[in-house]
Formats: C-alpha cells, structure tokens, sequence
C-alpha cells in the first residue's frame, strides 16, 4: 500500500531556522563538511553514505544526487520487483535531505491495487559543527521523519573518520515500523558499521558493513567530475548481503546494484571566484590605455560605441546619455534583455562593463537602468576607475564597495542627455517552447505516472508594459492512468489554444510593481488575473497579492472561477527566501501557505506546504533554464528555450488515521498564472543590493566571455 510523508513540512521549519546560522558555524571548519571525493556514494536507504549504513558526511551545499538501484530490505520480504529511487540535495552547509521512492511489489490482476509496498519518505542528515579540522565527523540523522506508514522510521547517530585510504564509520540506530505482525521488525535499527578502503587514484572502493541485523560487502566506482556535465560524477555500486533473512526465516542474500549521478551545481559560485580570462583575451593595462596616442574621442563617438557594441550583444530599447551626478559626470545606459536568459547579471556585466570600458575620459560611474517590456525595473551604478581595476585583476573589494542598486524612481533619468532620445528596436515577437509535465508519484495506482506536453509561447510587446501573449499546448504522451476516463484523467495534458491574453505591468508611485492580464484562459474561460508585489522600504522583503477571477469555473486542476493569494516573503540572504501567507485555493478550501526557496547559481530548491480545510500538501519544486546562456540575437522573430522552468512533486501529508496517500490531483492547488511578475521582470526574485554585488564574478566572466574582442 502507498504511503507518503510529512517531511517536507518539518524540513520546512528546520530549514528556515538552521538558514540564519548555519553558514557562520561552519565557517570556521573546512569545507570538507560535505562528502569528500573518495567517500562520495548515496546508500540504499537514500542518505550518504556506504552500501546500507550512513555516513557523517552530507551532501556539499548546493549539490544534486539522483541514485536508482534494486536492494529490498529483507525486513519487508521478498517482491517481484524491487526498486529504489531517490533524489538528494544539499540545502545549507551540513545539511542535505533525501526524497525516496521504493516499490517492493508483486504481479497482480486488478488493475488499480498495490500487492505490497509503494512508499514515498523523505530522510533528513545534519552534521553537527565540530571544534576540529582533522578529526572525526559527527551527524545526527532522521530517516522517513513523519507519515501515517513511516515503513523506514529511524533516528540515527554516526561518526565517520579517515585512516589515509580507509574510512571508518560506526553508529547507533533506534528504528521503528508502521507495521505490526509475525517477525516484523524495523529494517534499520541497532549498532552498525562498516569500512571503506580506496584503491589509489583508480576511482574504486571496496567496502564492508554491518547494518545492525546482516553483513554486506561491495565494490564501488567513481568516475572524475565530467566536464561537459556540469562537473557532474557517475557513481556504481555493486554489493553482496550475507545472512540475510526474511520475517518467516526465507534466506535473502542477493546481489544488488546502484547507480547514482552526483551534480556539484553550487560549486559554480566557487568557479567564478577562481575565473581567470584566458590569454588570446586581454584588455589593455590601465596605464597604457590612459597614454594612448592619437586623438581623443569625443563624448557623443564614446556613447556611440557604447551604443553600438551593446547592440552588437543582442541588448534592446538602448539609450545611452550623460548627466551630471553627486561624484561627477556619469553615463547613463538604458536596456532591455531576453538574450542571456539565465540570469539578469550577465545582461548587466556586458552593459557595466562595456560602459566602463568605452566611457569618455573624466567619467565617473556609470549607470545601468534595466527595463522590462519597456518599463524601467531597477537601476545599479558602479564606479568607472574601480570597474576597470576589477575587469583587469579580479580584486572584488573596490566594486563591492562602489555599486549600489535601487529600484528605478521614475524621475531618475529626466536630466539626461541622451545621445538619441528614442531607444533602439526590439524583438517583434518572441517564441518560447516549453515543456508542459503533469506527474502522479508514489501513489497506489503508480509508482510514477505523467502527461508531457509542448507548450508554444508567444509573446508580442506592444506599448510601455503590455504585451499579448498566447499559449498553445500540443499533448505528446501520457501513461495509461492519466487516459481519458481514467483515473488520473485530470492530470492530462489538453490539445489547443490554452491562453491568449493582454498583459499591462506598471508601477504604483516607487514602491509597488503590479500587472494585469485580461483574456482567454485554461483552454475555455474568459477572465482576468492579477499580481502585486508591494516592496518594503530598508529591506529586501515584499507583500505579494495574487487573484484570478472567471466568468466560469475552469475544471481539471484549477477547480473554481475564483483564487486569491496574499504572502509576505522575507530574504534570509540574497538568494533564500521564506515566503508565508494564506490562500483561497481552486477547489474552495482555504488555508496558510509556506514556501522556502534557496538558489544556487541558476538552479533553485523550493520546499512547500499549504493547507486547504483539512487537507495538508507538502513538496518540493525544482527550477532550472532549459535554453542556452547566449540565446538567439534579437530579430523580428526569436525562438528560445524556457528561462526557468519549474517542476513540482507533491504529496498529501498523512496521519496514522489515514495512512494513504489518496489521489486527488485538483486539491489545494497553488494558483495558477500564465505569467509571473518573479519570472518576468524581476530575474526570479533576484534581485536585490546583496545580490548583485554577489554576482560580480559573474559580471566579469560574462563580460571576458562574450563582450571582450567583439567592440
């Protein structure tokens, strides 16, 4: 029978909490508070660690593991199949969590049944700060944490400790099971422990254990980070139990395999620091630039070329000016991006960049004015001389100290002098194609069942802040329980025009951002829908309100013809946030909302809970771009990929009452928007003082990459 848990919830508050201080406490050990490279493997049970048994050690903040594999414990019996998947993260430093799936079941002729066991737990590691660099790693692990059938309940103790190619881990495990009859015990419980010995520089281990109840032996092999893949290692275990036995005494000794994929996705930040230009790029000493021979250019030829070369890198609705500022003269450069879609701080390292570099002599700052759809998002300035320095060595401090970000007061550009008041052209219409995926997971129809779909955007800019934008959904495969008629019919995709709207974003004095949208929605309903974000003066923290309103009730997932939303999110650091409030969801059920969201580079983590009446949802969302850094220059028409898309799995929280994880796919769902102010014009909620000053490496490697030699 399935089961499904509540662990995202806790995970919610440990999170929340652990994230103001855990990145102090660690500071003052070494960074090998996650998995070092000769000890990387995910165990059976879906932590890290050895074949079976935990290690101390946790995922590095910012790392991704995927790991499938076929052990049963034997605890549970013997099933005709027996499958294990789990998808791990590090969300802080010490700290990882683990999503499982196992499915221990056999053949049966009803169609929609479970012979056996499909569980969705999730399992929570933290490394507890220590006083020494050198010497024992010590964690405290929770295992399948809530849920009305925590089939894998375990708390846990571990310390593991190096020995040159040796390492030594030994525990204590209180175990427990949801279940109760003959010979049932929990299936990780007890003292345990196990070594692994590495074979020189071969990537191969050899390991032995004791789980507590049997003994097991393997061999493991880890591939070099892979290059073309984000750095990303392959990681295959084989291993071999003995004395293995089921609760009626059938002997269970087998083979079994795993095979993990382990994505290091927070090292990037570490990368950048490191990032040096490579020699066929050089920009000339600062020295030699300033003694230059020939004539001097004038003011309007360096606007000129400024102008000229941030066309020649795709950026739109260009102006480029002058005025007089508080420190001296600045240039001023208004732009537009869709090209470098990943991130807002590549557009703005070309534009600081390039305006830093070409500035006329006895510029001060310069000053970058973001728009969005025409309308001015927020601005940030940086000094010339010590923008320059840091584009030549890299030395962080002065440019931290010099930039300075606001959001853009519409007054602020009025006493320019603009080289050509009207701005530079812009794409006509942008095509974006995005994949569209309904998923059921763990229940007790499926282990995992979908519909994928192709979703075409079109987008087209009309006047300041509107655009029109349509959607059209082309249905590509679905599993038989999402057929039509099915039991998961609500869950497919639908063929057709889904959206076609008229979008108008525009500010509300300096301090309020809101858009409105008004059209043809969810394939058959005529309405509107609406989001504000009311800033908060001093902080990075912001009001959102959320509502959409039909002439009729859509159906499918998003139940009614009315939802409302209204949060407040809170910065925890520049790219963590917390965000909480109530919501009026689809399906006429009411309740609080909470949403923890941690990115790393251009990939985000979203831990979530909302409550609708009685009825409790808890989940995690992942974002990632799907197009390239560099998309396609802007023309008439341009086609790209998604920015940032996003893919969410849920799962109802259960109780002992109520252990099953009852299909209801329309249920306290989050509301849905065509469009999203984060995603559109504010670089995914990114965006902020701390950030970009955060993203100054980033500013400088997008600049030697795509900008140096190319003006």
């Amino acid at each position: 029978m399935a089961s499904a848990h509540a662990a995202t919830v806790l995970a919610l508050g440990t999170v929340s909490a652990l994230s103001l201080h855990m990145t102090a406490a660690f500071a003052q050990q070494q960074p090998t508070g996650s998995a070092p490279v000769n000890s990387l493997g995910v165990n059976t049970q879906g932590v890290t660690g050895g074949l079976v048994i935990p290690s101390a050690h946790v995922l590095s903040q910012g790392t991704v593991a995927a790991t499938y594999g076929n052990f049963q414990e034997s605890q549970l019996g013997l099933s005709a199949t027996q499958q294990n998947l789990s998808l791990g993260f590090g969300l802080l430093p010490g700290l990882e969590m683990y999503g499982r799936l196992a499915e221990y079941v056999d053949p049966i002729d009803f169609p929609v049944a479970v012979s056996g066991r499909r569980d969705l737990s999730v399992n929570v590691k933290l490394q507890v700060p220590t006083p020494w660099a050198a010497g024992p790693k010590v964690a405290f692990g929770v295992n399948d944490i809530a849920g009305g059938a925590a089939i894998f309940k375990s708390l846990y103790l571990v310390t593991t400790q190096q020995f040159g190619a040796v390492t030594g881990t030994v525990g204590y495990a209180q175990g427990s099971s949801a279940y109760s009859g003959p010979g049932q015990i929990p299936t990780f419980n007890g003292l345990f422990g196990g070594a692994a010995w590495r074979v020189g520089d071969t990537g191969l281990s050899l390991l032995a254990e004791h789980d507590g109840r049997q003994r097991h032996a393997g061999v493991r092999w880890q591939s070099p980070p892979i290059a073309a893949l984000a750095r990303a290692q392959v990681v295959g275990t084989v291993q071999q139990s003995f004395g293995a036995v089921t609760p009626l005494g059938i002997n269970a000794d087998a083979t079994k395999f795993s095979v993990s994929v382990v994505v290091p996705i927070g090292d990037n930040e570490v990368r950048l620091k490191d990032y040096k230009p490579s020699p066929a790029v050089q920009l000339p000493a600062l020295a030699t630039r300033a003694t230059e021979g020939g004539l001097q250019a004038t003011p309007e030829d360096s606007l000129a070329s400024i102008r000229k070369a941030l066309v020649g890198l795709g950026l739109e609705r260009l102006r480029v000016g002058q005025r007089q500022g508080l420190l001296g003269p600045m240039v001023i450069i208004e732009y537009e991006n869709h090209r470098y879609a990943h991130n807002e701080a590549d557009a703005l390292g070309l534009v600081l960049g390039v305006g830093a570099e070409l500035a006329p002599a006895g510029t001060q700052r310069v000053l970058a004015v973001t728009l969005k759809d025409g309308v001015r998002q927020y601005e940030t300035s940086v000094g010339v001389a010590a923008y320059r320095e840091f584009l030549r060595d890299g030395s962080p401090s002065p440019v931290r100290d010099s930039l300075i970000w606001d959001r853009v007061n519409a007054a602020s550009t009025l006493e320019t002098r603009w080289l050509d008041e009207t701005p530079t052209g812009h794409t006509r219409v942008r095509v974006e194609l995005r994949p569209d995926l309904n998923t059921a997971v763990g229940t007790e129809i499926g282990l995992a069942d979908y519909s994928l779909a192709a979703n075409v955007v079109a987008i087209a800019p009309l006047w300041r802040g509107a655009r029109l934008q349509g959607n059209y959904v082309q249905q590509f495969a679905n599993t038989p329980n999402m057929a039509e008629g099915a039991v998961l019919a609500e869950l497919r995709q639908k063929n057709g025009l889904k959206s076609l709207a008229l979008q108008q974003s525009f500010w509300l004095g300096n301090s309020v951002l809101a858009q409105l949208a008004a059209g043809r929605f969810h394939h058959d309903v005529v309405g509107v829908q609406g989001e504000a974000m009311a800033f908060v003066p001093g902080t990075e923290n912001l009001l959102r309100a959320r509502a959409v309103s039909y002439n009729q009730a859509p159906g499918g997932l998003v139940g009614g013809s009315r939802a409302m939303s209204v949060s407040y999110r809170h910065a925890l650091a520049p790219a963590t946030f917390i965000e909480a409030g109530f919501q009026g969801f689809g399906d006429g059920s009411a309740g609080p909302t909470v949403e923890w969201t941690r990115w790393y580079g251009d990939f985000s983590v979203q831990l979530f809970y909302r409550r609708g009446g009685d009825r409790q949802f808890a989940g995690l969302q992942l974002s990632f771009p799907l197009t390239g850094r560099q998309g396609m220059a802007p023309g008439p028409v341009t086609l790209s990929g998604e920015a940032q898309h996003a893919q969410a799995l849920r799962t109802r929280i259960t109780t002992a009452s109520e252990p099953q994880n009852l299909v209801q796919p329309s249920a306290v769902r989050d509301i849905s928007l065509e469009s999203n102010m984060d995603g559109d014009l504010r670089n995914a909620g990114r965006a902020s003082q701390r950030y970009f000053v955060g993203q100054i490496h980033r500013m400088r490697e997008v600049f030697y990459i795509y900008a140096v030699g190319r003006y």
